[in-house]
């Protein structure tokens, strides 16, 4: 009996210790597991910190080629702006020159259409004179002076 219970003693021991080595087998590989899950989160951290770290790099590259290339546009919006505006003076100018001579103009088409008007006003009374004094029987001065023949 003694050997049986022995035996029971070291069966139970046996199991015992199955149990607790295989609760321990357990306890460490979720230890394992959660070392392995750290680490690979470590790992994804890490990797996305790289990447945001690329990533700003080239959004910093990207506003700094963005800023200057906005510079240059301003400075050449603002040399397009000093043209437009010395075009404008230039048009002005030349408009208001333009005018001026217009006018000129007018005003000597005015000035050439009433001397027509005159002129043609006079060789009517002149001719109408001639007419009376020739009718008259006398000679117009005109002719004595131009050489005395009628026209």
């Amino acid at each position: 009996m003694v050997a049986v219970l022995a035996l029971i003693s070291a069966v139970a021991t046996g199991v015992l210790a199955g149990r607790a080595s295989v609760k321990a087998n357990k306890v460490t590989a979720q230890s394992n597991e959660r070392v392995a899950e750290q680490a690979a989160a470590a790992e994804r951290a890490r990797v996305e910190s790289e990447a945001f770290g690329r990533a700003k790099e080239i959004y910093d590259h990207a506003i700094t080629e963005l800023r200057e290339e906005l510079e240059r546009i301003r400075t050449q919006y603002e040399r397009t702006q000093e043209q437009v505006d010395m075009i404008s003076q230039k048009l002005l100018a030349e408009r208001t020159s333009s005018q001026e001579v217009r006018d000129q103009l007018y005003r000597a088409q005015r000035e050439l259409n009433e001397m027509s008007s005159r002129i043609a006003y006079m060789e009517r009374v002149i001719t109408n004179l001639r007419q009376q004094l020739l009718a008259a029987g006398l000679e117009p001065a005109e002719h004595i002076i131009h050489g005395g023949s009628s026209p």
